[in-house]
């Protein structure tokens, strides 16, 4: 039963009814919304390891063209940072390129920043594996790690 129906049976007297007349009114409302930077990074291929030869250590280092496959999505209107970890021996640095971007990781990290681009986007990376004084051949886990950030 309505709140109306009620109030009017709750104000009869006897053969009196007495009738009761809504009001409106207006207002202005204002809504502001605040919407969060977020990248998301999905690996579509990394390599688990890296097997190091005899020829890669007297060259010193291993190239291995487009190893990471990804896809970027990102609201950030100031774009966002590939966050790169530091890399360990038997690795001295990696030399990341992606697209006309480019980072050099040795023990301290390293990022890539990227403007803001609407939809999601593939990318790979190429990266350049130099190997530390004392490394042997062998198999050894895949050294570079990275994340995402906003700007």
């Amino acid at each position: 039963m309505s709140n109306k129906v009620v109030a009017a049976m709750l104000l009869m007297t006897g053969s009196v009814v007495i009738p009761l007349c809504a009001g409106s009114s207006s207002a202005t409302l204002s809504v502001s919304v605040q919407v969060l930077a977020r990248t998301i990074v999905t690996v579509d291929s990394q390599p688990s390891t890296v097997s190091v030869t005899a020829a890669d250590v007297s060259r010193g280092y291993i190239d291995l063209p487009q190893c990471v496959l990804f896809h970027v999505r990102s609201n950030a209107a100031n774009g966002y940072a590939m966050q790169f970890q530091p890399v360990s021996f038997p690795f001295s640095r990696a030399d990341v390129t992606w697209g006309s971007a480019s980072a050099t990781i040795g023990s301290d990290g390293a990022w890539i920043s990227e403007p803001y681009e609407a939809g999601t986007h593939a990318g790979a990376f190429n990266v350049r594996l130099e190997l530390a004084p004392g490394t042997q051949p062998g198999t050894y886990e895949w050294p570079v790690g990275f994340d995402t950030g906003s700007l």
